[in-house]
């Protein structure tokens, strides 16, 4: 994290920056949150990170205590203070500090900027080893800060060999990453799942950009059995964009080098990112 953090209207150093014990986010994990990148000294795709922020703020009850215009210059205050041309801002709206431990009162909104590293040079050389995993989040197209089961699942991807995971559901149906959406290919047709997932914003950006490329694209749901038989997996998020999928539970997607669709949308997506 760098130096600078804003909360509740003021910039502070980050060690003065703190919470009463009582906020919802630490009493119950009840809060969300936004994060996006920013290149050059400027936020990509900041509207639509701080209207899902505003989304998600709505659908969990929690009244937003800026106006978006507000937001925005929190941003660019941000990365002035913070003397950084490249890297990520995250927003945390809480739940707020409860007497009862269990009541929603007024917000604390922080937002935080952070050095943005490249991934490493191995992940995106070799691709993204993936392990299937049962798993729902409970409101999944509200950006929460409830990662209890992503981060407990650490220790056994890393035994397994994985690098992340993908949730699938009761029905075998594959949802999302616990951080990022993702895209499979099948006979040059790109698909994404719709449906009870987070409104990613890469995931949003790619399709678009899949449609100024010429590629076809479907949204809807997407069977455990599918993806195992798909030419291509793709996972995207802020941090990844377009990152390749090697395997899925240990075998191999196609050859496991990145397809040709992956390749088209890898190539294009740094010059369409920078125009956004």
């Amino acid at each position: 994290m760098l130096p600078i953090v804003y909360l509740n209207g003021e910039f502070v150093p980050k060690a003065s920056a703190t919470l009463h014990v009582s906020d919802l986010a630490i009493l119950r994990g009840f809060g969300i949150f936004d994060f996006f990148r920013y290149v050059q000294g400027k936020p990509r795709f900041v509207e639509d990170h701080l209207n899902r922020f505003f989304r998600s703020a709505d659908k969990i009850g929690l009244e937003m205590p800026v106006s978006k215009d507000e937001l925005r210059a929190v941003v660019m205050e941000l990365i002035k203070r913070n003397e950084l041309d490249d890297g990520g801002i995250r927003f945390v709206l809480t739940g707020g500090y409860s007497e009862n431990g269990y009541t929603p009162t007024t917000p604390n909104l922080i937002g935080m900027a952070y050095p943005f590293p490249p991934l490493p040079r191995e992940l995106t050389d070799n691709g993204a080893n993936i392990l299937l995993h049962e798993y729902q989040r409970q409101f999944p197209t509200v950006k929460s800060i409830d990662y209890l089961e992503g981060i407990r699942i650490q220790p056994m991807l890393k035994e397994r060999g994985a690098d992340f995971v993908l949730y699938v559901d009761q029905q075998g149906y594959v949802r999302e990453s616990d951080r990022s959406n993702y895209f499979i290919v099948v006979d040059g047709k790109l698909i994404t799942p719709a449906a009870d997932v987070l409104e990613g914003i890469t995931r949003m950006h790619l399709l678009r950009l899949a449609q100024q490329l010429g590629l076809p694209t479907e949204e809807r749901a997407i069977h455990r059995d599918e993806l195992l038989a798909a030419d291509e997996l793709i996972i995207c998020s802020s941090a990844k964009a377009a990152l390749h999928a090697r395997s899925v539970d240990g075998k191999l997607v196609g050859d496991g080098t990145a397809g040709p669709i992956t390749r088209k949308l890898q190539a294009a997506w740094p010059a369409y990112y920078l125009a956004h």
